[in-house]
């Protein structure tokens, strides 16, 4: 068991590692949003997200006719299902920023 003084050495030598640890993985990031696509070196890998789309079926369903609307609509609008109704494939979306998501894969 580790002493007071032993453990305060130890969480300041976690944090320094830590925060070595957090600069390198910001890099690996940059270089990995850079390239585009997910990249595995050794147990390493650095999953590459181009974003995900956040559909606005709202706006897009808001020229479907009043009947569709109604017939979608218990007790809320189910906006999707409105565009579905109406055929409805134009739908605007948002596209979020991309991400890398850096882990130790299983040494099997």
């Amino acid at each position: 068991m580790l002493n007071m003084s032993e453990l305060a050495l130890k969480m300041l030598e976690w944090e320094a590692k830590r925060r070595e640890l957090d600069a390198l993985t910001a890099e690996i990031q940059a270089a990995v949003k850079t390239i585009g696509r997910t990249q595995t070196v050794g147990n390493v890998r650095a999953s590459y997200s181009k974003g995900r789309r956040t559909f606005d079926y709202q706006r897009a369903g808001q020229v479907a006719s009043e009947v569709i609307i109604a017939a979608c609509t218990t007790p809320r609008v189910d906006w999707r299902q409105v565009c579905q109704m109406a055929d409805i494939t134009d739908v605007p979306f948002a596209l979020s920023a991309p991400s890398v998501t850096v882990k130790l894969l299983d040494a099997a």
